[in-house]
């Protein structure tokens, strides 16, 4: 008898977060597995208690799904947060991130060598825990008039470039992908569960659209429509083939 996750069973609150949840199977062994971090904007005690739990069950990796929130002046924070940690943690870019700066990276990158942390480009396809894993950063910020307002950050390069999107699919060619992680949400999926409240509260009018999540759509169709798991609307939602992590929300696949 194993372990597995499960949708459908109550919610387990382990280490302070909202959701690591199992389920037992005598079908499918699972023996491993990638622990799923949601959305931090740079709360270091978050990500510390994400690394107990990786290193505590076991993980083969923990996986972070964007607006990881490390800037230079935050490095030391982060540095002491996994500073005690076996597990390989990966990152990638959401919109409220140092974009600029990640871009210029285009092969997975050890960002310190007494680290085990990876930034993980737009476009790059590889393979953990024996499963061929997809990965797309980059969202707009539908907030962005009021960061520029408030001389808070806003990166011009949030946004997916076609480019990227090309290198993924030469990376995932002859492949066959069994997971798609990107921060931004399929255009079918948010429609399914988010109305325009949002929209309205940015004073963005209706009419305003995220067009990466229309690239994510593509990008989510062309590969057959393998299980997605993405950030960015900061609410929980499950669905058949898709599963979009809370803020601070860490998952067991």
């Amino acid at each position: 008898m194993v372990l597995q996750l499960s949708t459908k069973q109550p919610t387990e609150r382990l280490c302070g977060f909202e959701s690591l949840t199992f389920r037992y199977s005598n079908l499918i062994p699972v023996t491993t597995m990638i622990l799923l971090l949601g959305d931090i904007h740079g709360d270091t005690n978050v990500l510390k208690k994400a690394v107990h739990t990786a290193n505590d069950v076991g993980a083969e990796a923990l996986i972070q799904v964007g607006d990881f929130g490390m800037f230079k002046k935050s490095e030391p924070a982060f540095r002491e947060a996994i500073k005690y940690n076996s597990v390989p943690i990966y990152f990638i870019e959401g919109n409220h991130d140092d974009c600029q700066r990640w871009i210029q990276l285009r092969e997975v990158t050890r960002i310190w060598e007494d680290r085990n942390l990876f930034y993980v480009p737009r476009g790059t396809v590889m393979e953990i825990d024996g499963r061929m894993i997809a990965f797309m950063g980059g969202a707009a910020s539908i907030d962005k008039a009021t960061r520029l307002h408030e001389g808070w950050h806003w990166d011009q390069y949030e946004n997916i470039d076609p480019s990227e999107v090309l290198r993924l699919f030469e990376n995932a060619k002859d492949k066959t992908i069994d997971v798609l992680i990107t921060h931004d949400t399929p255009t079918s999926v948010t429609k399914a569960h988010f109305d325009d409240s949002a929209k309205l509260w940015f004073g963005v009018g209706k009419d305003w659209h995220d067009h990466n999540m229309d690239v994510i759509q593509t990008i989510w169709d062309k590969l057959g429509n393998p299980q997605i798991y993405c950030g960015h609307m900061h609410r929980s939602v499950i669905g058949p083939n898709y599963r979009i992590l809370n803020i601070d929300e860490l998952l067991a696949i």
